[in-house]
């Protein structure tokens, strides 16, 4: 064989190995997807997840609008009434871990699909319970299915939009709970003296079913599909949001310079404790279990407080919660609008922090009054604190960990609400009704405060950029655990 011979045979092989190169890996589908226009389908995807989270925050609020019924109907005192908020968030924490596990192992349309029908059957299962321990199941089933929803959602919205607005979408899930406290006070002021609360648990059936109708149609996230070397089903997802094959290679030419991206292995919760990340954990625990132990307590409990503290009737304690949620709207109004100038970091201290000191003045009302007006400018703060925390929690963690470092922080959240749902019923029903709001309040302060050392700034980046560090830790890892080194893509 001549030197020609060998030195053509030599450039034949190497095209071979260059054609078998995969054309695309996460940078060229996140920098493709970061460079594209708005388009209807991504604002399809976002209405899609926010509508779900609507329906899912609604049920957690009408539990709390129906507890007066319930504690009526079956007899409870405080504390039993308690476990049933407790069992929801219980089922929450529970759904929150497995769904995660689902949607980083097998994908995230399987649990963005399911998590809504199981959400919706259960809710109104919920509703012909006929006794104590068949509401407690129901409830628990239900909370599974709301607690998988929730950040599956967050990491569908964190991967599918371009970082310009990533703040506007994440953002959108935060921004419907409060909507969804206001219209599920208006439906409890409508229907309790009508129905009661099992028709409560009625209403968010049909609708939630018809959200999970149409979110079938939303395909896999193109970020989790170029992971998963899914290269065909990859760009199908990117021509689903309007990204054409000449933009995929103009975002190849502009990154072609950049070191590829290694291939991640699949999530193990001790990536979350790497060296590079387990600072972020940390603290996405502390925002998700401190503030959580007050919102979720309050939620349930409000209505119940002001009829057993300051003897309101029923439908005024509706009423009072219609005006706080108004209060509820107005904080995740202003991080919506202002998260991509002002950043997510600002908002989370100022609003966990505030709301901190503003619910320990809860210790000195003594009306009706009082109880709402603070109630209100506490609402205010630790929802604009919330809002700011969803929009972070996803952007924080590499895609490979993504849902599973946002379902883990989100599923410890619950219990956090679970424990101050019932460290509520029980320091109230034994008269320690100063405790109940220091253990609350000091929970949220101390995650505000925590964010000024612990927290990074997000807003505008590049999600592969601002996760890079923790990825190649990741991918270091594996390959001290297993000998085998990354591979890029």
């Amino acid at each position: 064989m001549s030197f020609v011979d060998a030195g053509q045979q030599m450039q034949t092989g190497q095209q071979a190995v260059a054609a078998k190169q995969p054309l695309l890996n996460l940078r060229i589908v996140g920098h493709a997807i970061d460079a594209s226009p708005i388009t209807g389908p991504m604002i399809g995807v976002i209405v899609i997840a926010a509508l779900a989270s609507l329906f899912d925050a609604g049920d957690a609020y009408l539990l709390g609008f129906a507890m007066p019924g319930i504690a009526k109907e079956f007899a409870l005192n405080s504390e039993t009434l308690g476990l049933i908020g407790f069992s929801t968030l219980v089922g929450m924490c529970v759904g929150s871990f497995f769904w995660g596990w689902v949607a980083d192992k097998r994908g995230r349309k399987i649990a963005f699909t399911v998590t809504i029908l199981m959400y919706s059957l259960f809710s109104g299962v919920s509703g012909l319970a006929m006794g104590v321990g068949f509401l407690l199941g129901a409830r628990f089933l239900t909370g599974i299915g709301i607690g998988g929803s929730i950040p599956v959602d967050a990491s569908i919205l964190a991967e599918f939009a371009p970082a310009r607005i990533r703040g506007y979408s994440n953002g959108a899930l935060p921004i419907v709970f409060p909507v969804a406290s206001f219209i599920a006070a208006a439906l409890a002021f409508v229907i309790l003296p009508i129905g009661g609360w099992r028709v409560l648990f009625f209403c968010g059936v049909v609708p939630a079913l018809l959200v999970f109708w149409v979110r079938r149609r939303v395909p896999e996230s193109p970020r989790w599909l170029v992971n998963r070397k899914r290269y065909d089903e990859t760009r199908s997802a990117l021509y689903y949001l309007g990204i054409s094959d000449a933009a995929i290679e103009r975002s190849r030419v502009a990154v072609k310079q950049e070191a590829p991206p290694p291939v991640l292995p699949p999530a193990v919760f001790r990536d979350l404790f790497t060296p590079e990340m387990r600072i972020r954990t940390i603290h996405t625990w502390i925002l998700w279990v401190l503030p959580l132990m007050a919102s979720w307590g309050m939620n349930f409990w409000i209505p119940q407080l002001l009829v057993k503290m300051h003897g309101v009737p029923l439908q005024t304690a509706v009423r009072y919660m219609l005006y706080i949620s108004l209060f509820a709207i107005a904080g995740r109004l202003l991080v919506y609008v202002l998260s991509e100038k002002v950043g997510r970091k600002l908002f989370i201290i100022l609003g966990f922090s505030g709301a901190g000191i503003v619910l320990l003045g809860e210790i000195w009302t003594t009306t009706a009054n009082e109880f709402f007006w603070v109630a209100a400018i506490y609402t205010f703060f630790m929802e604009a604190g919330l809002c700011g925390s969803t929009i972070y929690l996803p952007e924080v963690y590499p895609l490979h960990i993504r849902v599973l470092g946002t379902s883990t922080a989100m599923g410890l959240g619950r219990i956090g609400g679970a424990i101050g749902s019932y460290a509520i019923g029980m320091f109230f029903g034994a008269g320690l009704v100063s405790v109940m709001w220091i253990f609350l309040g000091v929970g949220s302060l101390i995650a505000g405060l925590a964010t000024i050392w612990l927290g990074i700034e997000t807003k505008g980046q590049n999600l592969e950029q601002l996760n890079k560090e923790g990825a190649e830790g990741a991918a270091k890892a594996r390959e001290r655990r297993i000998g085998i080194p990354a591979l890029a893509t």
